[in-house]
């Protein structure tokens, strides 16, 4: 995601708060504000005794995690390959090393297709969490019309 993607992203993100914030105002709801965005509208859900953002929410949070988690092993042997090569033992042939150790390559392809996999279902539920999820919530809250 480039820089001014991330900036937009959080302006509207501040913007959506401040919005969630003055209809609890307003409508004078029981609900308690946040300053996080999401904690904000699981609370809102929350009175409103349903789930679904925050059962979305976690599992984003989860594969988020199991992506690093997959990904950690690579990023270690990539580094410790560089490190060797470059530092330790500069004569040594690391590529060669890789080669005729096939399990040092496969094991890490698999890894960052598990790390591909993981990345899509994790863009798949936050275009389901904020395109649709927070849609309905603002529905039921009957902000559409601010």
């Amino acid at each position: 995601m480039n820089m001014g993607k991330t900036l937009l992203s959080s302006m509207e993100f501040s913007q959506e708060l401040d919005m969630l914030h003055k209809h609890i105002t307003n409508r004078e709801l029981p609900v308690s504000k946040s300053d996080s965005f999401d904690k904000q509208c699981m609370l809102l859900e929350e009175s409103l005794g349903e789930h679904a953002y925050q059962s979305t929410y976690k599992k984003m949070k989860k594969v988020n995690i199991l992506s690093g988690l997959f990904a950690l092993p690579v990023l270690l042997v990539v580094a410790a390959a560089f490190i060797y090569g470059r530092w330790i033992d500069r004569d040594y042939d690391v590529f060669g090393f890789f080669v005729d150790h096939p399990i040092l390559y496969i094991v890490p392809a698999a890894l960052i297709v598990v790390t591909l996999v993981l990345a899509a279902f994790h863009s798949a539920l936050r275009r389901k969490l904020y395109g649709h999820i927070y849609l309905e919530l603002k529905s039921k809250l009957r902000m559409n019309a601010n």
